[in-house]
């Protein structure tokens, strides 16, 4: 009896563990099969009401002391009852009841399912076991005590304590039928045998083939043992509060995770594991985001949970951290040939084309300027540079070259005709501009084209622009200088003559531009005029006096510089009194005899008129008329009508 006690001691301990893992195949033991034990009621939620049912085998066959374990029963029923009063934690409610049998007469409910924690608890057990039930004949009667356990509802677990041995009732398997029902309706049936002569196949028949004999063997499951019962009070509240999970899984997440982005993405899919364990089956896990998703570039934290069936749960998380090693894309605005007065900014010359597998952040560019030839041609280096959102960097380079080809655009003043003044002021700036330069050089070259600048003449003046890269541009203006409103002016004061008697000249008013056809004169021989008072017209003849058929220019070089200085004198009246003597002029004795003493210009003209007129006989052999000619020009020299 007390091996069999130690055997209860080892193998019960691991009761509550092996019963998780009991066999669901049918029992293949000829008479002793028989329906699976349902799903071990394990693994409840804290608070939860547990109902346990002894079904006690009280018909004397397991026998008394001395040889017998009737007392061994008792005493651990006893033990039980009193040590589940205080000892169990997890549960809301135990109930437990105590159903005894020997004939099916006697077979009564010796203990109504009694919450363990009333007061009167331990009180009612006592009085069953001590004058509860007086046996009645040594029979075992299965089939009475399986209905009467039957007949309780909600039975989570029933220990079925016999020496498996029934003798009374109807046979195997009319009580084996009743045990199968009762295992289909969900409840739990642990054949405890005890006793001598126990047959096995009886209480396999009864629970199920798996016998707990190994306490380290708690994988193969458990339906029935056989044992005395010296610690069942213990070993059944161990079982009691393994029932109740209040073990949260152990859930073990992935070591953070640290990689680079797949090309051309802004993030990876990453895949990962996470192990979960617990005490309980049925465990549900997931974590958010889940293996198998696509994390943008930075760091995202995975946050896991696992949790049992009744709510336990464990917690961990890691971080995903993604690199962007990946440079942005760019590609350059093509080289730009540009006229300098275009504008370089990149609206004109043009921008980059940038990607990024994750976003452009900025593109910026700076210039190297290299001077070229001359102030407005240069190139411009160009290197442009993007970079994402990451910081990563990527560059190009763009060359713009820019010349000055184009010659500044050039307005010449409008031709003119003046009397005197030919300078700018009076005839006027040319206007010249540049596409780049802001001040433009001017330069102007005058050509002489036809005339006498001293009374009637054309001149081209020539206008250059030049920019600061030596590109020019040209126009012309014509300038027409003509002193017939000047010789108008000496006219105004009435006509002029040249001569005397019947050999003049005379020039009225209105007909001062017959003087700039007749000068400067064509001849070179002095001579006196022809008879005739000839009177400048419509056609500026004078009648018999000579005159360059092509030109009209006079062909006498003394009426010529008679002329000249008589209209001087006119506009000058003050040069006419001038004494001759106040002017440096070499004056031959010929002549010198033929003026009056101290003679001025007035004087000069005297003489000049008489010799034109055929009355100075002294001078008029060509040689004298030659000194008298040379007295006029020196006078006459430097002077103009402009300038009298």
């Amino acid at each position: 009896m007390k091996n069999q006690s130690s055997k209860f001691e080892q193998n019960l301990t691991g009761l509550v563990f092996a019963l998780f893992f009991l066999c669901s195949a049918q029992f293949v033991h000829g008479q002793c099969e028989g329906t699976p034990n349902p799903m071990f009621p394990g693994c409840q939620a804290p608070g939860g009401t547990l109902k346990v049912l002894l079904v006690l085998d009280e018909s004397g066959s397991i026998g008394r002391a001395p040889g017998g374990f009737e007392d061994e029963v008792e005493a651990a029923v006893t033990s039980f009852a009193n040590a589940l009063k205080t000892g169990t934690t997890g549960l809301g409610k135990l109930q437990m009841g105590i159903v005894d049998f020997s004939t099916e007469a006697a077979t009564t409910i010796g203990l109504p399912l009694t919450d363990v924690k009333e007061l009167t608890f331990s009180n009612k057990v006592t009085s069953y076991l001590t004058s509860g039930y007086i046996p009645v004949g040594p029979q075992t009667n299965f089939e009475a005590a399986l209905n009467k356990a039957k007949s309780i509802a909600g039975v989570n677990f029933i220990f079925f304590i016999t020496d498996g041995n029934p003798n009374g009732g109807a046979g195997i398997n009319v009580w084996k039928g009743i045990a199968n029902s009762i295992k289909s309706s969900g409840t739990y049936i642990f054949g405890l045998a005890i006793g001598s002569g126990i047959d096995d196949c009886n209480i396999i028949a009864l629970s199920g083939p798996d016998e707990l004999n190994n306490p380290l063997a708690f994988g193969n499951g458990a339906d029935w043992t056989s044992t005395n019962f010296n610690l069942l009070g213990a070993d059944l509240i161990s079982f009691a509060n393994s029932l109740i999970d209040t073990q949260a899984p152990v859930l073990n997440c992935s070591p953070n995770i640290r990689t680079n982005n797949e090309l051309g993405k802004c993030g990876k899919t990453v895949q990962y594991t996470t192990t979960v364990t617990d005490n309980c089956p049925n465990i549900t896990s997931s974590c958010t985001p889940p293996a198998g998703s696509f994390f943008n570039v930075g760091q995202t934290t995975v946050n896991c949970t696992a949790r049992d069936n009744v709510g336990n749960a464990a917690n961990c998380s890691f971080v995903v951290t993604i690199l962007d090693l990946e440079a942005p894309k760019i590609i350059c605005p093509a080289d730009k040939l540009i006229s300098c007065e275009e504008s370089i900014a990149p609206a004109n010359t043009g921008n980059p084309i940038t990607s990024d597998n994750c976003g452009v952040g900025a593109i910026t560019n700076t210039d190297l300027r290299v001077d070229g030839a001359c102030p407005n041609e240069f190139t411009l280096e160009r290197t442009w540079n993007v970079m994402d959102v990451n910081g990563n960097n990527s560059n190009c380079l763009q060359i713009i070259s820019v010349e000055d080809k184009k010659s500044p655009v050039i307005t010449c003043p409008a031709n003119i005709t003046v009397t005197c003044d030919t300078s700018v002021a009076k005839t006027g700036l040319a206007i010249a501009t540049d596409n780049c330069d802001a001040s433009v050089s001017l330069s102007r070259r005058d050509i002489f084209i036809s005339g006498d600048c001293d009374w009637f003449c054309i001149t081209e003046r020539h206008w250059k622009a030049t920019d600061d890269c030596r590109n020019t541009s040209k126009c012309i203006q014509v300038i027409t200088k003509d002193v017939s409103p000047l010789i108008e002016q000496a006219l105004a004061a009435g006509a002029l003559k040249w001569g005397q008697n019947a050999a003049t000249v005379t020039l009225p008013p209105s007909k001062g531009s017959c003087v700039i056809k007749w000068l400067p004169y064509a001849g070179a021989t002095p001579a006196a005029l022809k008879f005739d008072d000839a009177v400048a017209g419509a056609d500026c003849k004078l009648m018999t006096n000579p005159m360059d058929p092509v030109t009209g220019q006079i062909m006498n070089p003394l009426l010529g510089e008679a002329m000249k200085l008589k209209i001087l004198v006119r506009l000058k009246p003050s040069l006419g009194t001038t004494k001759l003597s106040a002017i440096p002029c070499e004056m031959h004795f010929i002549v010198r005899q033929a003026l009056a003493n101290n003679p001025d210009v007035n004087e000069l003209l005297r003489v000049t008129d008489l010799t034109l007129g055929n009355i100075n006989v002294n001078l008029l052999v060509p040689e004298h008329a030659m000194h008298l000619l040379n007295v006029l020009k020196c006078v006459n020299a430097g002077r103009s009508v402009c300038n009298p």
